[in-house]
């Protein structure tokens, strides 16, 4: 029998199960098959596997039906964990009951998991020992129990996230409630204390000169200015804004008040943010706010010379791949007195927990975000949490920016990209608003011209990649000569590329960054994943460039193609989610100039890296297409999102949304209706207890 298992889908976990099960050939029968069970929620054989070593704590106490119920009750945790929640509530509820019928659970089953709760909440509120008998306390465990799951307020955690949430809460209680000095200056109001006159005269005179854009003086709204006046007064402040906000003008407006005080001082400040591109960005875009100051003064130039670094959180935190640990935690603190973390929505709750661990107790943190994106690949969603935190709402720490810059207003495609935002936000198919006029407007391909909202619905095959086509016509319409620029040799010399090598990288890089298409998921959705849309324009730029002959095989990359990192290389400081473009390049070694090669180059601190691609084998795709996820943090004038023909789990409102507001002038919708409205409907189901560990404590 256990021969037979083997050669099914789940073969390779009966094969485990055998092997460490020894004497106990029943287990392998009774357990492996639930790995296919399993993969109805993304868990692998070692989630399975984890669950069934901890069952095996219960020794010989447990029956048959209640081993094979607890494997399914850890099954159900480790499946909430994995959608990122950190927790599961044990009560009747729909989140428990939904995990619990993906795992195809048998009504008897079912029984059987909800009587195996109520006996192993009985063992923990009674404080029953492991000596007592029961097997069930070597598994479950109250909030100060050192446990593989705890019980907490009718919630059940896996115990590393039950830790976490707890310390991140407690870090965060201490901040918002004794380290506000909103409350301290509400006192010093009553007492008659007048506000710090430096500080004043810091903000006014930062105030009065704002930068000019293509509309005129970009001065700072009145929400933008509560932003930066709660920064300067608090161990913790919160901004929260959908991109074009102005959450960055809010960066750059702190750093020139702080310049002026010199307290803190420009080096004991760090700017960070959760990938390498969003750090990039950062320190772009605040160079860019210096620079377009009439009149700057000293301070200003200042901080333009000497502008605080923009790094990754990694790198700010020391962390060391070979050791998978952080240099600075508790114990060995940042010694910076003001850290401002951009994207803040993207950190999971590990992350949050490493950063608050590693501040000393008077050091100050900004987290900037926009809390409606999606939620981190991890578990938690700390930056919703704050936001939705009555205390910290009371407190004064969170700022809610309600206005976009980024498309701008007074333009028809702006108007209509924030209609569709906020038609999603409200859970409306951006076809179908509350007011009756769609922000997204029905066409076929050849009326595109990629401004505003517009809606395409391929009926076949054939008008999907009418689409493509259109898309890729479009992406040769450059305003630069595109084919110069890309049959060039790019030359690297020992201070990387300079002069007309940097300009030219400078306009095609930027040309192609310019726009992108956007998918839910990366494998096939039924033509619609990543994978197979980049398959189709690698093709046809092979075709286009007749590389046929020379392309040694069909090469995975090409010159011209947009790529994508998909892992992490600290020594090369590269980043998950950063983008670059393959060129030929050559390299100098003294006065010798070695042959040109396609390598990948990416931006890096206001010029460009160039890599081989050996070095960087098994961590690039090609980026012509990507999903949201992998795009967040990103922006661009166009976009194009394209919809599954059968709904998947991924396409949520928070998807959409991030998908949308990464557009400044264009966005394409292309798939069916019903899947437009059915993710607009659907809301990412993440449990958390942090909201109510700030506001209950």
């Amino acid at each position: 029998m256990a021969d037979r298992i083997r050669w099914t889908p789940s073969g390779s976990g009966a094969a485990i199960f055998e092997a460490a099960a020894g004497d106990r050939g029943d287990w392998p029968l009774l357990f492996a098959p639930l790995v296919t069970r399993a993969a109805q929620l993304d868990l692998g054989v070692e989630d399975v596997y984890l669950a069934w070593e901890i069952t095996r704590l219960a020794d010989d106490s447990l029956s048959t039906g209640e081993q094979k119920a607890l494997l399914l009750l850890i099954l159900a945790a480790r499946a909430a964990a994995a959608e990122g929640s950190t927790r599961l509530p044990v009560e009747a509820s729909g989140h428990l009951d939904r995990i619990l019928a993906a795992l195809s659970l048998s009504e008897d089953e079912h029984k059987d998991v909800d009587q195996l709760l109520r006996k192993a909440e009985t063992a923990v509120a009674s404080s029953e020992s492991a000596e007592s008998g029961s097997g069930l306390a070597n598994i479950f465990g109250g909030p100060t129990d050192y446990r593989p799951l705890i019980f907490d307020h009718g919630y059940l955690y896996i115990q590393k996230l039950h830790v976490l949430e707890a310390r991140v809460g407690q870090n965060l209680r201490e901040r918002i409630g004794n380290g506000s000095d909103k409350t301290e200056k509400d006192r010093g109001r009553r007492r008659g204390t007048k506000p710090d006159p430096l500080i004043e005269k810091a903000l006014a005179e930062v105030f009065a000169t704002p930068p000019e854009g293509p509309f005129g003086k970009a001065e700072l709204d009145d929400r933008q200015k509560e932003a930066v006046r709660t920064a300067l007064a608090g161990k913790i402040t919160v901004v929260s804004g959908r991109p074009g906000s102005g959450k960055t003008s809010i960066v750059a407006t702190i750093l020139r008040v702080l310049a002026r005080l010199d307290s803190p001082s420009l080096g004991s400040i760090a700017l960070a943010a959760p990938t390498g591109k969003a750090a990039d960005r950062m320190r772009r875009a605040i160079a860019d706010h210096l620079k377009a100051i009439p009149g700057a003064g000293e301070a200003d130039h200042r901080l333009l010379e000497k502008s605080p670094p923009s790094l990754t959180l990694h790198r700010l935190l020391g962390y060391s791949p070979g050791q998978e640990r952080f240099r600075h935690d508790e114990h060995n603190p940042l010694a910076e007195e003001l850290v401002i973390v951009d994207e803040s929505s993207m950190l999971d709750l590990a992350l949050f927990d490493q950063l608050l661990r590693a501040l000393r107790t008077e050091a100050r943190v900004v987290f900037l975000g926009d809390a409606d994106q999606l939620p981190p690949i991890g578990s938690g969603a700390v930056l919703r949490d704050l936001c939705r935190s009555k205390k910290a709402a009371a407190q004064g720490r969170v700022v809610i920016l309600d206005k976009s810059y980024r498309a701008r207003e007074e333009a028809a495609e702006g108007r209509s990209i924030l209609e569709a935002a906020a038609a999603i936000n409200r859970g409306l198919s951006p076809l179908k608003t509350e007011s009756g006029e769609a922000a997204a407007i029905r066409v076929a391909v050849p009326e595109l011209i990629f401004k505003g909202v517009k809606y395409l619905t391929p009926g076949n095959e054939e008008q999907k990649e009418e689409f493509f086509t259109r898309w890729y016509e479009r992406l040769l319409e450059a305003p630069i000569d595109l084919k110069k620029y890309l049959s060039r040799t790019y030359i690297s010399g020992s201070t990387g590329f300079t002069g007309e090598d940097a300009e030219a990288l400078g306009e095609l890089i930027s040309y192609y960054e310019s726009e992108r298409i956007l998918c839910v998921t990366r494998v096939t959705a039924g033509g619609t994943g990543s994978d197979e849309v980049n398959a189709w324009f690698h093709h046809r730029w092979l075709e286009e460039n007749r590389l046929v002959e020379r392309a040694a095989g069909n090469p995975r990359f090409l010159v011209g193609e947009p790529v994508l990192m998909t892992q992490n290389d600290y020594s090369l400081r590269l980043y998950n989610g950063d983008s670059g473009l393959i060129l030929n390049v050559s390299t100098t070694a003294g006065a010798r100039i070695r042959p040109a090669e396609p390598m990948a180059l990416f931006p890096r601190g206001g010029s460009f890296a160039a890599f081989p691609l050996g070095t960087l084998y098994g961590r690039l795709e090609p980026a012509w297409a990507t999903t949201v996820h992998k795009a967040q943090g990103s922006e661009y004038d166009r976009i194009a999102i394209i919809l599954p023909a059968q709904p998947v789990r991924p396409l949520t409102r928070e998807l959409l949304y991030t998908a949308v507001t990464r557009a400044r002038r264009s966005v394409t919708f292309i798939g069916p209706v019903d899947a437009l409205e059915w993710g607009a409907g659907r809301t990412m189901e993440r449990d958390s207890g942090l909201v109510d560990m700030l506001d209950n404590a």
